[in-house]
């Protein structure tokens, strides 16, 4: 079944992102179990069009960890949708994942980039999918300040304390580079993206047992 970008982008406006992973202890009196973790990701949209040839592209990228487990989780998507507007025929309707990502977002968010590769599944002709290498290489500036949220929540239930709290950062930004299915230049750098995003999240929780 076709994926959706909207199925997969978690950015929109703010990162959002949940990751796995905890290191418990213990003591005579209590367990005690914490959790940290932290994400980057951009988003992109992109809409170019030649003649009577429009194509929009989603491009989304993030790479995530949980402190004291496996090596990060990457995650990537593209989909693409190009239409020849005169003739009403789609020439491809398809999406592609990565689990293999490159992605470099500093702490200020102010500037990065997105490089990976993936199997892209063009559903254009129902019947008759077709499989082809994909390639996107996009760069992003932001084009406004960041914003920042902060979220704390503590209670307890039957002798267990919880604690956690998450703080997100995400700033509007400016995309372009390329996207190349097969042999075809699907998206070429003087092309820039009418909607972005990059955002980090951080979070923490910790609970607390007492026998």
């Amino acid at each position: 079944m076709k994926k959706t970008a909207l199925g997969v982008l978690a950015l929109a406006g703010t990162l959002v992102v949940q990751l796995g992973g905890a290191g418990p202890s213990t003591a005579a009196d209590r367990l005690t179990t914490k959790t940290e973790m932290r994400g980057e990701g951009v988003t992109a949209e992109f809409v170019r069009t030649d003649g009577c040839i429009q194509t929009s592209v989603s491009v989304f990228g993030s790479v995530f960890t949980a402190r004291g487990s496996a090596p990060p989780e990457n995650v990537g998507f593209v989909s693409v949708t190009q239409v020849n507007t005169c003739t009403l025929v789609t020439l491809i309707n398809g999406s592609g994942d990565a689990t293999t990502l490159n992605l470099t977002a500093p702490n200020g968010l102010s500037r990065g980039h997105l490089r990976m590769s993936m199997e892209f599944t063009n559903y254009a002709d129902a019947g008759n999918p077709v499989v082809s290498p994909l390639t996107a290489d996009v760069s992003f500036k932001a084009t406004a300040q960041a914003t920042k949220t902060f979220e704390e929540s503590k209670f307890r239930s039957d002798g267990t304390r919880f604690v956690s709290s998450e703080g997100t950062r995400s700033r509007p930004v400016s995309v372009a580079g390329t996207v190349t299915l097969g042999a075809q230049n699907i998206l070429s750098p003087d092309t820039s993206s009418i909607s972005g995003t990059v955002g980090s999240v951080r979070s923490k929780e910790k609970t607390v047992t007492v026998p």
